[in-house]
């Protein structure tokens, strides 16, 4: 059963309703390392605290993260495949909301598949990346304006962007908050934000390796869906994946600027606690999802491993998924 206990301990507001009352519901991260996790009993959100200092955060995206994450400097032809996957279904689940002209931005671009798939389906993408062995990669070997940076830095012109897109990035920040606020002033009046992060209630994998360094808050719907809110828009479409693992979440800039509420959700703590301390390795065995995984990994590994070995250079293999994806009945 995960570690919790009733103490109120936290150095760290809440991101979202800015309480301190929080109960700890974790103490390691997937590899059995002290990662102290804690959960808000006002609104169910889930935070690492205590955690690394600003320095220490902008080193290990700059650097450490894909190395870490991924065993790379820059993405091995494997990883273009699989990114590349990802980004087609990313671009279908947003072309219903794209329109021509519409300029798009993806932050945390990671390698630019993202920012591939959309200029080639016609839109003006870019995207910036923090970490540089991803975004030379982005920029030199698939050709897309994905510059190195982080949000806090980078520049971009008020109201200049119709679509801001954040795949699994706001999860990884120190203030999702402060990120989807800054976003709202890029987008013109009645812009798009699309986010997507990890379910904090997924039972799909191993609970033990639901929490890692790498990611500083957890969310479920109703905790990200209020954060949008707070940071300025309305909730357009909120969802969660087949399996369960991910949440997205598309909104729209209001015109107002003040913040809607004071971020608390009744009932939300309870849910989620409840969720975590149910999701024990007991019950996961005894579930459907640690025989269906496997299964599906060995399928889709075979599939790239087909397809890296017929189309080496990344580009081909990116034009390949879209124009199979994509081309006419």
């Amino acid at each position: 059963m995960p570690e919790t206990n009733s103490g109120t301990n936290c150095s760290i507001p809440c991101n979202l309703c800015g309480a301190s009352d929080a109960e700890q519901i974790r103490t390691k991260d997937r590899h059995g390392h002290f990662l102290r996790s804690v959960i808000c009993r006002r609104c169910g959100l889930v935070w690492t605290d205590p955690r690394p200092t600003p320095e220490q955060v902008v080193e290990f995206y700059a650097h450490e993260y894909r190395r870490d994450y991924k065993g790379a400097y820059q993405p091995k032809p494997k990883h273009t495949y699989r990114a590349g996957k990802v980004a087609v279904d990313r671009f279908r689940r947003l072309q219903p909301f794209l329109k021509p002209g519409l300029r798009v931005l993806d932050v945390g671009a990671g390698s630019g598949e993202v920012v591939y798939v959309l200029r080639a389906m016609g839109y003006e993408a870019s995207g910036f990346e923090p970490n540089e062995g991803y975004a030379r990669f982005a920029a030199g070997t698939l050709g897309v304006p994905v510059r190195q940076g982080f949000w806090q830095a980078v520049a971009i012109p008020p109201e200049s962007l119709g679509v801001v897109t954040m795949f699994h990035v706001v999860e990884h920040l120190e203030s999702p908050f402060d990120v989807m606020r800054r976003a709202r002033q890029w987008l013109k009046p009645e812009g798009l934000l699309l986010v997507e992060v990890p379910n904090v209630e997924a039972v799909c994998q191993q609970p033990h390796t639901q929490f890692h360094r790498g990611h500083l808050y957890h969310f479920n719907l109703a905790t990200l869906e209020m954060m949008a809110r707070r940071a300025g828009f309305a909730v357009t479409q909120g969802s969660v994946s087949a399996d369960g693992g991910n949440i997205t979440v598309i909104s729209q800039k209001t015109h107002s600027t003040a913040t809607v509420g004071a971020g608390e959700i009744p009932g939300n703590y309870e849910r989620v606690r409840s969720i975590l301390r149910r999701h024990t390795t007991f019950r996961h065995l005894f579930s459907r999802h640690p025989y269906i995984r496997p299964f599906r990994k060995l399928a889709a590994r075979m599939e790239e491993k087909r397809s890296v070995k017929s189309h080496r250079p990344a580009r081909e293999m990116l034009d390949a998924l879209i124009s199979d994806t994509f081309q006419p009945d």
